[in-house]
């Protein structure tokens, strides 16, 4: 069996940073009822967020933060009515193209510079994501970036959930073991925080109090 060797790891995060509590207040303004329950929400969902076990968050759609407390955001509304769902999917996936690339480069060259390999060398790139897409991807923004050779094999790796990053290994692992002289750039992305969820739904205020924005 052909040797394989991890030469390096990178991982980056969006600059500013919110602490759930803050999240939780926020997460109650996308809620609107047309019951009586509208005057308990926001103790319901600082509840949920609270047992989610995490402390704070990095989102791109920050603009500012101080000390855990975000002082800007302008893509989330506050919910009109119980009928309001927020930012169309379109408009989701415009700030994905426009966010995804800087994030996914500066985790990809923090992971080139640990490797002390040459971005010239790498001969294949996997990405993975399932927070968003565009075409051409973020991929070819990468090698762009980079300065990755154009012969670079790339292949993407989507819309596979939480287990996406994995399945990104598993397919560098079968270029590794088919080519001993591959060398493989695994990225993967996600920012989940374009997809906060409006409307009371326990489920997906769940979703909404766990995941954020990160690459590696």
């Amino acid at each position: 069996m052909t040797a394989l060797e991890i030469l390096g790891l990178g991982t980056a995060l969006p600059v500013h940073n919110i602490s759930q509590q803050a999240a939780s207040v926020f997460a109650a303004s996308c809620v609107k009822t047309d019951s009586d329950e509208q005057r308990n929400l926001p103790a319901l969902i600082q509840a949920l967020y609270r047992r989610a076990g995490v402390r704070q968050r990095h989102s791109v759609l920050l603009e500012s933060s101080s000390e855990g407390e975000a002082t800007a955001e302008r893509f989330y509304r506050f919910a009109a009515d119980a009928s309001d769902r927020g930012p169309s999917t379109a408009e989701r996936m415009q700030r994905y193209e426009i966010e995804a690339p800087p994030l996914a480069a500066r985790a990809a060259a923090a992971a080139i510079e640990q490797s002390g390999i040459s971005p010239a060398e790498i001969t294949h790139l996997v990405t993975v994501s399932c927070s968003g897409f565009s075409a051409p991807g973020f991929d070819l923004l990468l090698i762009e970036q980079l300065g990755l050779a154009d012969s670079v094999a790339r292949t993407h790796v989507g819309f596979m959930g939480c287990h996406g990053a994995l399945n990104g290994l598993r397919v560098a692992h079968a270029f590794a073991a088919a080519d001993p002289h591959a060398v493989i750039l695994v990225c993967a992305l996600e920012l989940c925080t374009l997809h906060h969820q409006y409307g009371w739904d326990p489920q997906k205020i769940v979703a909404n109090s766990l995941f954020a924005d990160g690459a590696a």
